[in-house]
C-alpha cells in the first residue's frame, strides 16, 4: 500500500478514519478483505505472494495496522512485511502490538513504513534507513513510500487535505475521502495508473471507540471502481 491517511476525531469514545490506496504490480495476486485470523478476529485483504496483508483491523480490540513499502521490490531472503501486519494485528491490544514491534529485529524485513492506530493513539514505525517507532500526536497523519522524517509532496498533500476534511459530518467525510483517493492531480497523484503498476484497490474504514462502524472497499482503482460496504457493525466478531 502506498498511501495511508489516518484521521482521529474526539467525538464520543473517539473515532479513527483510515483512507488508503494500495499501489502494486498489476499482476501480483491478492484477495479482497476477509477474516485473516479467527482469534482474535483480524480482518483485511490477503496478499497471495507474501501471505500477509497491507491493511488489517483487529475487530475485538479495535485497532488498525497498515504498511507501505519504503522502496519498491522485496529481497526474497527477507521476511514478509505483510506477515508483520497480520502478526501485529493479531495481538490482544494496540499496546501489545507496539511491544511486539519493539522486540522484533526489523532489519529482517524489507524496507517499510508502518502505522499502528486506534481511536486514541497513532504510532509510526520504519526500518529505513534505521529502525524507529514514534507516537504521533497530531490528529491527521499520512504515510507513503518516503522516509518518515522526509515525507514527499504526495504525503504532505494528503495530510494537508485530510486536515481540511477532518471536521466534516460523517456522510460528507466518507464521500470526500473517496474523492480524495480517486484524485489524479499533480505529477504523482494519489490514484496511480502506470505500465504494469498502479492503484489496485482502495479502503475507507471507521472505528468508533473499539467498534468497527464502517468498512468500505473498492476492488480496483477508486477513480473507476465503486466502494462497497464489506463489513457492517452487526457483523463484528463477538468478544468471546
Amino acid at each position: 500500500m502506498c498511501i495511508l491517511l489516518a484521521i482521529r476525531r474526539p467525538a464520543g469514545e473517539g473515532e479513527l478514519w483510515v483512507a488508503a490506496n494500495r499501489d502494486e504490480r498489476l499482476d501480483r495476486p491478492w484477495q479482497p478483505p476477509q477474516l485473516l485470523v479467527p482469534d482474535p478476529p483480524v480482518f483485511g485483504g490477503r496478499d497471495l505472494v507474501g501471505g500477509g496483508s497491507w491493511l488489517a483491523v483487529n475487530l475485538r480490540a479495535g485497532f488498525v495496522v497498515g504498511v507501505t513499502n519504503a522502496r519498491l521490490g522485496i529481497p526474497p531472503a527477507e521476511r514478509s512485511r505483510g506477515r508483520l501486519v497480520v502478526d501485529l494485528a493479531a495481538e490482544q491490544s494496540l499496546a501489545d502490538a507496539g511491544a511486539l514491534l519493539s522486540e522484533l529485529d526489523l532489519s529482517r524485513y524489507g524496507p517499510f513504513d508502518l502505522m499502528l492506530a486506534d481511536a486514541r493513539e497513532c504510532w509510526l514505525a520504519t526500518n529505513s534507513p534505521e529502525a524507529s517507532i514514534e507516537a504521533r500526536r497530531e490528529s491527521v497523519v499520512a504515510v507513503g513510500n518516503d522516509p518518515l522524517a522526509e515525507p514527499g509532496e504526495r504525503v504532505m498533500d494528503a495530510a494537508r487535505r485530510g486536515r481540511l476534511l477532518a471536521g466534516l459530518p460523517e456522510g460528507e467525510l466518507a464521500s470526500s475521502l473517496a474523492t480524495l483517493l480517486a484524485d489524479h492531480e499533480g505529477a504523482d497523484p494519489l490514484c496511480r495508473h502506470g505500465d504494469g503498476y498502479g492503484t489496485v484497490c482502495s479502503t475507507i474504514l471507521v472505528l468508533r471507540g473499539t467498534t468497527l462502524a464502517d468498512y468500505r472497499f473498492a476492488p480496483g482503482p477508486p477513480c473507476t471502481t465503486p466502494f462497497a460496504t464489506l463489513l457492517s457493525p452487526s457483523e463484528r466478531a463477538p468478544d468471546a
